[in-house]
């Protein structure tokens, strides 16, 4: 496969990757660009899924990004909480954004742990078997099935909760914010 025949074929699957893992429109286009250049530069002689190591690269990018983010945001956090007054009230904004954010799918994808949106995109979104997303992260298969496990029981708990029900009890209690 060339480079175009590979671009056209994927561009979707790695950019839809990339804007649930990271939220933006404009991180997720500069990501998915950088793949596609790393991926044109490789060798892809012995490839046996083009798709699976498309979205490796994708996910090392924008673990990248997280990672350079995170370290920013914590630098801004200490600055922050070092100048500000210690009593602090929520405001109206952050009460109407958490109201949105669990009004849409993608905006609730974000609540869940990013270890567990990692396997629910390849999983679900990317259309990957179970056997390629333990290959691709490198993860044992009980892993991988755990994880969409928690995952979707995250997912279920926050959707309960929008709808105002509390979550429903079965056998042990599970405690998702333990994971």
């Amino acid at each position: 496969m060339n480079d175009l025949e590979l671009f056209e074929n994927y561009k979707t699957t790695v950019y839809r990757y990339c804007l649930y893992m990271l939220k933006n429109k404009g991180d997720a286009e500069d990501v998915c660009q950088e793949v596609f250049v790393k991926a044109m530069l490789a060798d892809r002689s012995g490839l046996n899924s083009e798709k699976a190591w498309l979205l490796r690269i994708a996910a090392n990018e924008c673990h990248g990004l997280m990672r350079r983010r995170m370290r920013g945001r914590d630098k801004e956090q200490k600055a922050y909480l070092r100048s500000a007054p210690l009593v602090h009230s929520p405001s109206v904004e952050s009460g109407y954004e958490r109201q949105e954010r669990t009004a849409e799918f993608g905006r609730m994808l974000e609540s869940v742990k990013p270890k567990f949106r990692e396997v629910l995109l390849l999983y679900y979104m990317a259309d990957l078997s179970l056997a390629e997303v333990a290959d691709l992260l490198k993860l044992p298969l009980g892993t991988v099935k755990s994880r969409i496990n928690r995952g979707l029981k995250s997912l279920r708990k926050l959707k309960e909760e929008e709808e105002g029900h509390a979550p429903a009890k079965k056998g042990r209690d599970v405690h998702v914010s333990n994971y």
